[in-house]
């Protein structure tokens, strides 16, 4: 068998030997194959074949899963395979490499520690632009990953409270049903804290944000990223983010292009 893509075999209530062999229940139900297609010989002989292959393929038993966590595992697979590789609509934004090249230093993707890194400037400068480019290209690393632009528009509309229940919403199976901001923190700390997680706050301006959405590094497991963005550098030092970076404004060159 030729694949033309990525195989990924569930066996649901199928033991993947009796899949390879064609054996058990599954034989019987392929025998019946045989018996509808019996003047197409060669086309069932060819599904054994693909068969026998496929079953040496790593995939998903049923029976060694809960059916929930096996959805939730298949989702997260495959949702990571179908993550663009290029980034087409970076190409064409004024500068975005050059300022990108520093960020990925501070942020250093791959070594095991816990990173708070700020981004801080003037607004409209294209700190939120820069998130998005590297949530896009770093998100796949990550067990779970989370980008929450407009912090500061969406608690001052709803409600920290609310923010807290769209980030648990991404990783808690149950209904984020949180009575204030406390519990909110202690449930996102415990859900978080063995996982390795990239988590992405843009426009933050109150030091609460920080506190009752990314805490400390003792939130999240080894490798985890937590990306900052604010107008004001001084709430990154009170919140004890060593790793930071201003956006400047253009150069003359990166001006005419955008200009042009």
């Amino acid at each position: 068998m030729k694949a033309r893509g990525p195989v990924l075999p569930i066996f649901y209530d199928v033991d993947p030997s009796d899949v390879r062999k064609q054996t058990g229940s599954f034989g019987e139900a392929f025998a019946n194959h045989e018996e509808r297609f019996r003047d197409d010989k060669e086309k069932v002989q060819s599904w054994r074949y693909a068969l026998t292959e496929v079953a040496t393929f790593s995939g998903w038993n049923s029976k060694e899963w809960y059916e929930s966590k096996l959805i939730r595992d298949i989702v997260e697979v495959i949702w990571k395979k179908l993550q663009p590789t290029s980034f087409s609509f970076a190409e064409n934004l004024v500068g975005i490499y050059s300022r990108l090249q520093p960020l990925n230093l501070l942020l250093g993707v791959g070594v095991d520690d816990v990173r708070f890194t700020g981004i801080w400037g003037m607004g409209r400068i294209g700190k939120t632009t820069m998130v998005r480019v590297v949530y896009e290209r770093i998100s796949r690393e990550f067990e779970f990953s989370f980008l929450l632009t407009d912090v500061r528009s969406s608690v001052g509309k709803s409600g920290l409270l609310k923010l807290q229940k769209q980030l648990l919403s991404g990783i808690w199976t149950k209904k984020a049903d949180i009575s204030d901001i406390h519990e909110g923190a202690t449930i996102i700390r415990r859900l978080l804290g063995h996982k390795r997680v990239v988590l992405i706050l843009d426009d933050v301006n109150r030091s609460i944000h920080l506190k009752y959405l990314a805490g400390n590094q003792e939130w999240f497991g080894s490798g985890s990223r937590v990306l900052i963005t604010t107008r004001n550098e001084h709430l990154l030092i009170e919140h004890g983010v060593e790793r930071r970076l201003k956006v400047e404004e253009f150069n003359n060159d990166d001006s005419l292009q955008l200009f042009s």
